[in-house]
């Protein structure tokens, strides 16, 4: 008969551990890139609304011209709501099923 046992296992305290500064853990270390990456997201959203709102504007009488600024348009805004939907899934969710400590405004 094959006999496996287990020991307790304990997380490591990452910042102890290795050279990460003062992040502690894996979630602390998420925490700390989402808001960056809400930054870089919100910015090539506004930067695609601006593309779009261009080429409407130049467009002339082309209709194929207007049609693809008003697509992106319509794209920057779609984009710019799930966004928000997500920001409000990542900052309200965690306590709602019971995880502390994850929050994307501190």
């Amino acid at each position: 008969m094959l006999n496996i046992t287990f020991g307790v296992v304990y997380a490591a305290d990452l910042s102890t551990e290795y050279a990460f500064g003062g992040v502690k853990s894996l979630g602390e270390g998420v925490s700390y890139l989402v808001v960056p990456a809400f930054g870089i997201a919100t910015t090539a959203v506004a930067f695609y609304f601006i593309m779009g709102a261009f080429k409407f504007l130049t467009s002339g009488s082309n209709k194929d011209s207007i049609a693809s600024g008003r697509n992106m348009i319509i794209h920057a805004v779609i984009g710019f709501l799930m966004l928000m939907m997500l920001f409000l899934v990542l900052q309200y969710l965690p306590e709602a099923i019971g995880l502390s400590g994850f929050k994307i405004i501190q």
